[in-house]
């Protein structure tokens, strides 16, 4: 019996901990960034003026958009980027299909019969090539200046990269990189155009700004409602930390100079987290480092745990692979040793910490709440765990009202639920959170065991759902 307190008391304290620290980094994160963007009031006009101060031009932005088997979404996509708020001849939209697609389905279902659509629309209203489409051939090797080979290769995202890499528009200084799915914050490009033009002479654009998760919120199972609240939270208020001790890149919403993707000679095909992997090398053989963007982009997220656990394992075991280079590689040892530090004290250490405190105390903690528990355990301990339950409770249901009044969430009406009694079932939700939580943590646990082991593991494409209107 003691030593079941203990354990509680440990593993509890380590969620306190974690949970403090959270909240800590979201009110810097709000204080340092978010408060700051309300007082940027960018436009056009003041863009253009700052720029003519400095006899230059605003910056043209080409944005890659790898679009494979996307065509339920990739009309609502397109329209998005084109309502970005930015001079339309200073921007190209060049979206990366695939071959495979048109060699598999009747063209009128595929993503480039969509895409044709919209390209010629939008193109013959601008009177420019404001949207560019290109297709990865099925032998394309993947690689960065890569070669067509005899027989078809598997399709990846960094391979789709790659490809694109060649049709960028010559006159591009900035390079954009999105998901499919992808809704950026409609002042995004003004504040990467202010950025670039604001940087000294001796300094690289790379910026990397939150990705939240949550487009298609209710059209979600309840775990995954839970799970992408999370990871909102944990892109709006600590990434702005992570960033500031690993050259994190999320693979959508960041920008970057095109030279220094070829100087690094590309993505890494060979590697599940391309994104991570990418912002390693950049700062080993370029000393360029990420800084936080305070613009929010939405997507969706898995819509059932099978394709939750999917992504997870693929994030997981691509943090391994980008680990297993680092300390395997030859050349720049310091740089890499510090890298391998960092990637262990953020990454596999807070994974480590959850796993036992998963195992040995949030399940009690679901438990404690039905009172079962207190069978073994004395009355004041479980009062202990229902109170941090309910605390870590009413903490998600005060970040879903917020991302609701923030328009984070769209409803299946295109209209914002409102008041508590409207919402009672997505607020009972949250009752699962423990339960949630203990599942949360077991694609982690596989894709870092099982890629310690196997470097063979496939990319597997993200699932998506039916597409929201905002």
């Amino acid at each position: 019996m003691n030593l079941l307190i203990k354990i509680l008391i440990i593993t509890n304290g380590l969620i306190i901990f974690y949970f403090l620290q959270l909240v800590l980094y979201g009110l810097l994160s709000y204080s340092y960034y978010f408060r700051k963007k309300k007082k940027l009031n960018f436009s056009i006009e003041l863009l253009t003026k700052l720029a003519r101060l400095k006899n230059r031009e605003l910056p043209f932005i080409t944005i890659v958009i790898p679009a494979k088997d996307e065509a339920e979404i990739i009309e609502a996509t397109i329209d998005r980027f084109l309502s970005l708020i930015y001079p339309k001849d200073k921007l190209c939209v060049l979206i990366v299909c695939d071959e495979k697609e048109i060699l598999t389905k009747p063209y009128e279902e595929t993503t480039q019969y969509k895409v044709e659509k919209k390209q010629q629309y939008y193109n013959k209203i601008y009177n420019t090539e404001l949207i560019k489409l290109t297709s990865v051939p099925a032998k394309f090797d993947g690689n960065y200046n890569g070669l067509i080979l005899n027989t078809p290769v598997k399709s990846t995202k960094p391979r789709a990269l790659n490809w694109a890499l060649n049709f960028v528009p010559q006159q591009t200084e900035i390079l954009g990189f999105y998901d499919a799915d992808s809704h950026p914050d409609p002042e995004t490009l003004l504040y990467v155009a202010y950025k670039f033009l604001t940087k000294q002479p001796n300094e690289y654009l790379l910026l990397q700004g939150p990705v939240v998760q949550v487009r298609n919120y209710f059209y979600l199972q309840p775990f995954n409602k839970i799970y992408a609240i999370a990871q909102a939270i944990t892109h709006e208020w600590y990434l702005p930390t992570l960033l500031a001790h690993l050259p994190f890149i999320g693979g959508t919403n960041f920008f970057i100079e095109p030279h220094l993707i070829h100087k690094v000679g590309g993505f890494n095909k060979n590697v599940l987290s391309e994104d991570l992997e990418l912002g390693c090398r950049l700062f080993i053989k370029t000393n360029a480092w990420p800084e936080f963007m305070p613009y929010i982009a939405t997507e969706q997220t898995p819509p059932n745990y099978k394709s939750y656990f999917v992504q997870r394992v693929r994030w997981a075991a691509g943090y391994v692979q980008t680990l297993k280079s680092l300390l395997t590689e030859e050349g720049f040892l310091k740089k890499r040793f510090i890298l391998s530090c960092l990637l262990l004290f953020y990454g596999i250490l807070p994974w480590f910490v959850g796993q036992i405190c998963i195992a040995s105390g949030i399940s009690l903690l679901f438990i404690s709440l039905f009172g079962i528990s207190k069978i073994i355990l004395p009355t004041n301990v479980n009062i202990i765990l229902i109170s941090m339950n309910i605390a870590y409770i009413l903490f998600l249901v005060s970040y879903y009202t917020y991302a609701m009044k923030k328009i984070y969430l769209v409803s299946k009406d295109n209209e914002n639920k409102k008041g508590v009694l409207n919402n009672i079932k997505e607020y009972l939700t949250f009752l699962l959170t423990p339960v949630a939580a203990t599942f949360g943590v077991l694609p982690y646990t596989y894709g870092f065991l099982t890629s310690m082991f196997n470097n063979n593991m496939d990319w597997k494409k993200t699932t998506r759902t039916i597409e929201t209107k905002n």
